[in-house]
């Protein structure tokens, strides 16, 4: 490892050391504190500590939500309990136990509009919107990040309307819809911008810029991330700075080509995810270190780094992660020359996708089976893959010939409705002048009527 490489990890490691003492005295803080509370001051400080333990300890975490939930139902508090709910749900969220976590939540959303606690509510359909995200349920997500988002402006609160906009600007971005991603962005940063939140506006400096490197504006996407890390690092936020070292080592490998930046910030970001026991952001930094060691030839540590990332994610239960570590493990196995191997892990991915509706990985697995085929020399299996090829290719062209076809039949439709518009404008107008005329002889019969009356008045008076 390079000697910068050192100097940064022992600099990151100096300052997560840094952060483990601050919280650590804050846990010490809050533990005295809790000694000297009773009733809702007490809860409320078991869950400010859950809150901490969550960022380095489940266990201790799910320990002060326990305490706190014993505690409501001691001295009856039950204006608590949906609190501590949300406070358990996303402890379990953290986890990776995302059934247990949407059972909590739902169960707030039902005690927190009874007592119409409307903050703790739009939070809570913010985290359940996190929840249904990992679990790649795009639709259920968005649905409740608009509701968090109607309730906060029904109640002006801020926070959760920033909050809702920016995570579902990250599904939006998930599914390509990259312009939404960046309009609900920019709306996110001019709440904070509002309430001068300087770290989350630089959180959504760092997600606007990966909308940019989507859109393939590299060099503004980089800027955005280091301006981003230079606020993560000053505020210490630690789970921020994981997420956007990662980023930029992406870009540096996928976009600059250079390999051993991306290396560097690939583990920092895996050293701070790993002291902080964030999983699901192991996940993805391992496969990216896995994909490095790949293109250098170093096969042992790509594999290495790929069947951690695999064995996480289905012990967490990500499926999305499974796709990606057994789609770059095949072509890893297929650089080797184990095409049976690397054939399937290529079903496992296809199947995976499948499940969650990722279409993308169709083209990739099928194109990869087909050159294992190939090399296997397994011409039956090769046609095999090729008609599943063929019918994909057909499904697609079918496709676009019945949105052609909708496309056709709405313009079709739109010409009879204008057609009957018109005629119906043609008819009214025709309407109209009869109408008119009906009233310029109702007027002239009215007047004539009054001449004669006049006239039969002077002849019988004069």
């Amino acid at each position: 490892m390079p000697n910068k490489t050192l100097l940064l990890l022992s600099i990151c490691c100096f300052f997560i050391a840094s952060y483990a003492e601050n919280q650590a005295e804050k846990i010490d803080s809050l533990t005295q504190l809790i000694g000297r509370q009773t009733g809702r001051e007490r809860i409320e400080t078991l869950i400010e500590l859950s809150e901490i333990y969550r960022k380095i300890s489940v266990e201790k975490s799910k320990e002060a939500d326990s305490s706190a939930s014993a505690l409501a139902n001691q001295e009856g508090l039950d204006n608590m309990k949906g609190i501590i709910l949300l406070s358990m749900g996303k402890t379990a969220s953290i986890s990776g136990d995302y059934d247990m976590a949407l059972s909590y939540m739902n169960q707030a959303v039902e005690l927190l509009e009874e007592v119409e606690n409307y903050k703790e509510l739009a939070r809570t359909y913010v985290n359940l919107g996190l929840v249904y995200k990992n679990l790649s349920d795009f639709d259920a997500a968005i649905e409740q990040f608009d509701l968090a988002s109607k309730l906060a402006r029904q109640h002006q609160l801020k926070d959760q309307e920033a909050a809702a906009a920016a995570n579902k600007a990250i599904v939006f971005s998930s599914l390509g819809n990259y312009q939404q991603a960046l309009e609900n962005y920019q709306s996110a940063m001019k709440i904070y911008q509002e309430t001068q939140d300087s770290l989350r506006y630089a959180k959504m400096l760092m997600n606007t810029g990966l909308v940019y490197w989507k859109w393939d504006k590299n060099d503004l996407a980089l800027e955005l991330q280091l301006q981003a890390k230079d606020v993560f690092e000053l505020k210490k936020d630690f789970v921020e700075l994981g997420r956007v070292y990662n980023n930029i080592g992406r870009m540096y490998y996928q976009d600059f080509q250079d390999t051993t930046l991306a290396l560097e910030y690939y583990q920092k970001s895996l050293e701070i995810r790993e002291k902080l026991g964030n999983q699901l952001g192991m996940v993805t930094v391992l496969t990216n270190i896995g994909n490095i060691y790949r293109d250098k030839d170093q096969l042992d540590k790509a594999f290495e780094n790929y069947e951690k990332s695999m064995k996480i994610s289905q012990f967490i239960g990500h499926r999305q992660g499974v796709a990606l570590a057994s789609y770059y493990m095949a072509m890893a196995y297929r650089q080797v020359k184990q095409y049976h191997e690397s054939n399937r892990l290529l079903d496992t991915t296809r199947s995976v996708a499948k499940a969650l509706g990722l279409a993308s990985y169709e083209e990739l697995v099928n194109s990869a089976k087909l050159n294992n085929y190939a090399s296997l020399k397994d011409f039956d299996s090769f046609l095999k893959e090729f008609r599943i090829y063929d019918d994909h290719k057909n499904e697609m062209r079918d496709e676009i010939v019945n949105l052609k076809y909708e496309l056709n039949k709405t313009t079709e439709e739109m010409e009879v409705i204008k057609r009957e518009v018109d005629l119906k404008n043609e008819q009214l107008a025709e309407q109209q002048d009869k109408v008119l005329f009906c009233r310029i002889f109702l007027l002239i019969t009215m007047l004539t009527l009054l001449m004669v009356a006049y006239k039969l008045y002077k002849k019988n008076y004069s």
